[in-house]
């Protein structure tokens, strides 16, 4: 029988379903890896609405991921056996922020001017709008990894065979279990470049609002260097947790005295020294950013897709009058992958990540792993697409 590769689609919303697709091919320049861990980002979005990044439909969904390299092509600066995370894209390698180390999320290849705004409820006809098949064969979308290889399946998180592009796979430490090489993306690693560009260090007062999955790595991400953390956030169940994996305080963000609170905690500064958004709703946003001292930062970190409310700024006053720096990023630099890895071997680190991955699935349980993610009572959720999950 000739093998094949088993992926986890979505065809309508409220239902996954499980695809075989024939076995992924190997060109120079990417490696084949048997997924061990492929954690849920925002597909639980997908599945509750589909609504899609510009590079992904039904069929080609997941970003993120962990396993062993079981082929290579000839050259190849990597061997078969290796142990891996696979980071999310397939950047250009030539342009100033591919050369520069920076987050191949924002490689030049990929035309964000063009895109007046996330993909909506529509994939096809926005693609169709803005070039089609000339942006789906785009460098840095995972679509293109497929095209590159001449293959019918692997490009993509939620499968059981998945293709990298060599130099978006890092070899991980022998003594680093899967469990926390998996957080490397979403959720420890896409927040660590922007803790680590802000400079938090020990004696810094930071906030993370509109707390999920981002907003705990957020915190394990802060607490790693040193800083108090408070967390702002209404959900029971994730405030209970974000205390336990580290957060100091607590702030209701619907309690009337809620500014006055942290204006408390932070002394004649009267905000934090950095803030970090996790939710993408404004409703958050404009609350963190309130938050900030005088010369603070505040970086977005949430974002939700097919979405176009905008966040209104007063500039003067919150941006101008007050010398605040907003910015916003999701993703680790090339150059700071060590770096992650590093942290990740923290056993403070991994104790915290434990208590953050909430619940895990194989990924024949597509619609419950979907379901756990809605309820709101969940951190990171990982998906087993060798149908091992070890509980």
């Amino acid at each position: 029988m000739s093998p094949v590769n088993t992926v986890l689609t979505i065809p309508e919303p409220g239902a996954s379903q499980l695809q075989q697709l024939p076995y992924p091919k190997v060109a120079p320049g990417y490696v084949l890896v048997k997924v061990a861990i492929a954690p849920i980002c925002i597909e639980h979005q997908i599945y509750r609405d589909h609504t899609f990044e510009w590079h992904e439909d039904e069929y080609h969904l997941g970003h993120e991921g962990v396993g062993t390299i079981v082929e290579v092509a000839e050259g190849s600066r990597h061997a078969v056996g290796d142990r891996v995370v696979m980071y999310q894209g397939n950047p250009c390698g030539e342009c100033f922020v591919c050369r520069e180390g920076l987050s191949p999320t924002h490689c030049m290849a990929i035309p964000y001017e063009e895109m007046p705004g996330q993909i909506g409820s529509d994939p096809h006809a926005c693609l169709e709008s803005l070039g089609g098949a000339q942006l789906i064969n785009t460098p840095g979308g995972l679509r293109s990894i497929e095209i590159a290889c001449g293959s019918e399946s692997g490009g993509f998180g939620f499968s059981q065979f998945r293709l990298a592009p060599e130099s978006m796979v890092q070899k991980i430490p022998d003594d680093l279990p899967f469990r926390y090489a998996a957080a490397a993306n979403c959720s420890n690693g896409c927040t660590y470049t922007g803790v680590e560009e802000a400079g938090v260090k020990a004696g810094d007062v930071v906030l993370v609002g509109g707390i999920g999955f981002i907003g705990f790595g957020a915190i394990i991400n802060a607490k790693y260097r040193g800083a108090t953390v408070i967390a702002l956030g209404r959900n029971a169940f994730r405030m209970e947790l974000a205390q336990r994996i580290g957060a100091d305080y607590i702030i209701d963000p619907d309690d009337p005295d809620w500014l006055a609170k942290i204006h408390e905690l932070t002394g004649d500064k009267k905000g934090c020294d950095a803030v970090f958004e996790c939710s993408g709703y404004p409703y958050y946003q404009k609350r963190c950013l309130a938050a900030v001292r005088r010369y603070g930062q505040m970086r977005l970190f949430g974002f939700l897709v097919g979405s176009d409310e905008p966040l209104p700024i007063h500039l003067l006053d919150e941006i101008h009058n007050r010398h605040v720096t907003l910015t916003g990023s999701h993703d680790v630099n090339v150059s700071h992958r060590e770096g992650l890895i590093e942290m990740l071997r923290d056993p403070e680190v991994q104790r915290a990540t434990d208590l953050m991955i909430t619940h895990e699935f194989n990924m024949s349980d597509g619609d419950a792993a979907f379901e756990a993610c809605l309820s709101k009572k969940a951190g990171k959720v990982y998906l087993y697409p060798q149908e091992d999950c070890p509980r």
